[in-house]
């Protein structure tokens, strides 16, 4: 079949639905037909054309969603803006490989009579998997995090992750297709495909309220902590000048008064912007701040340890106690690439690349699953987009956290769509985990999340905040805190034993 200006424009429309459906705009209803128009341009098609019409599609959406980029790079990379936008494209065009890949593994299965009901959520799981660890890994929005407004198709993650919420969707997208446009002698099917869906819909949506039924009653014999959040609201651009240290501390110290009592205390990342215990008078207000709040204060701050031979930099949330003592303290485990540190650094500083951040050297990674503690037990920390990674907060609470923190600096990102995704990624490692989340984000958005996933509360953008909850002290755990990312990996082999066979097949005939 020839590939018209159609099948382009269907491509193209499922990139622009796909980026709706996610925040700022949050047209999340369209997750159920977003890849009803690729798939209907993937019918009949070439592998090469089913390729490209993946990767076109791809690109509309991720340079839809990560248009922020842009922004980023411009405002505090410095870049000139032909350069941002080639950042973007990079970045979009890699992510979209993952699409290209999809449709073309689509097409292929669709001339071998695979069904469309299994194939194609099989594959688009086996792929998300390889976005979420390939080459550092940037799992940003993937499909089932769209429903985190929906605290009832939410709660499968807690069996399979977010990968099987976007099983689902992928599932749900094919079975609408399916009986939209039915292959040519399948039409008698429409009515088994219709009661699949109809099936696998009333399951989904019946294990939803059957597990926030049992949540409910677990939050509520549960003990609570409470815990506050503080957003400073410091400008990105003034963040790291010396002049403005001291009136971040300022602020800090009087929006801490206002929670004071709380439990736990939460700055966000890098909130005192100085290295701490290495400053000592910068090092005892902060201290200071702590023993008169009365609680336990968890804040964000750069830190180095000399060793043999050379500075080695962390970026590191501190615990102190009330009475101003280091508890305890969690290094980043993942680093943000062009933000802590380079990768291909010859490569990158010959381009006249850099880091973003105004530190000196690369930094250092922390050990995963870290976690700190406090008297009513374990919290783990996630520093900045940690939390779009499922893997480091089921380490933490498989290592006894009944709390996680979502310590971040939002500031870099300004009025963009990012924070707003940010959270929305966050909502999932509280579903996956059955454990609260306390998010502090310099210039928000700032939040607490139920173990169900429910935002409890959120700050507003850009001004200065400080809000203290009671929160259920759970003890979390899930099958997938459990088990893992078997359900992933079941699609991965699945995926490979599939093109291994199938290749073998078509060979012998």
């Amino acid at each position: 079949m020839r590939t018209g200006f159609s099948h382009w424009a269907a491509a193209v429309l499922s990139g622009l639905l796909l980026a709706a459906a996610f925040p700022k705009w949050d047209q999340n209803y369209l997750l159920a037909v977003a890849l009803v128009p690729l798939l209907w341009a993937l019918r009949g098609q070439s592998r090469a054309a089913a390729f490209w019409l993946g990767l076109v599609s791809g690109l509309t959406y991720f340079a839809g969603l990560l248009y922020w980029i842009v922004y980023v790079t411009r405002v505090f990379g410095g870049l000139p803006l032909p350069l941002c936008l080639g950042v973007l494209l990079s970045l979009a065009g890699y992510l979209s490989l993952y699409r290209g890949l999809w449709a073309l593994a689509v097409n292929w299965g669709e001339a071998r009579g695979f069904s469309l009901l299994w194939w194609a959520p099989v594959v688009w799981v086996a792929l998300e998997y390889g976005q979420t660890y390939i080459i550092s890994g940037f799992p940003w929005e993937l499909l089932g995090t769209g429903l985190y407004r929906f605290p009832v198709f939410l709660q499968a993650a807690d069996l399979a992750g977010v990968y099987g919420l976007s099983f689902l969707l992928v599932l749900v997208n094919a079975g609408i297709f399916l009986l939209l446009y039915p292959l040519r002698g399948r039409e008698r099917r429409r009515f088994f495909q219709l009661t699949v869906l109809i099936l696998i819909l009333a399951a989904w949506v019946g294990y939803g309220y059957y597990r926030l039924g049992a949540l409910d009653k677990l939050a509520a014999a549960s003990p609570r902590i409470k815990v506050a959040v503080v957003q400073g609201n410091i400008k990105q651009g003034e963040k790291w000048k010396k002049e403005m240290v001291q009136a971040t501390l300022d602020r800090y110290g009087e929006l801490t008064a206002q929670v004071k009592g709380a439990d736990l205390i939460i700055w966000p990342e890098t909130a005192a912007p100085f290295f701490f215990l290495r400053t000592p008078d910068l090092t005892g207000q902060v201290q200071a701040i702590a023993q008169a709040a009365g609680g336990y204060l968890l804040f964000g701050a750069p830190a180095y340890e000399l060793t043999t031979q050379k500075e080695v930099f962390y970026n590191r949330a501190y615990l102190l106690s009330p009475e101003g003592n280091v508890a305890g303290y969690y290094d980043k485990a993942h680093l943000v690439p062009f933000g802590e540190y380079v990768p291909l650094k010859r490569l990158f500083s010959f381009m006249g690349i850099g880091k973003m951040v105004a530190m000196v050297g690369d930094f250092a990674e922390g050990k995963v699953g870290g976690v700190v503690s406090l008297p009513q037990g374990e919290v783990g920390p996630l520093i900045c987009f940690e939390s779009i990674f499922p893997d480091l907060s089921r380490a933490q609470v498989q290592n006894g956290a009944r709390l996680l923190v979502n310590m971040t600096n939002d500031a870099w990102y300004g009025t963009t769509s990012a924070p707003y995704q940010s959270l929305a990624m966050a909502v999932l490692r509280s579903v996956e985990t059955h454990v609260c989340m306390a998010r502090a984000a310099n210039t928000g958005i700032s939040a607490f999340i139920g173990p169900d996933g429910r935002i409890l509360w959120q700050s507003d953008l850009f001004v200065p905040a400080a809000q203290a909850l009671e929160l259920p002290w759970l003890k979390g755990g899930s099958l997938y805190t459990r088990i893992g990312d078997i359900f992933a990996w079941g699609c991965v082999i699945i995926t490979g034993l599939e093109l291994i066979l199938g290749r073998r097949r078509r060979a012998r005939i």
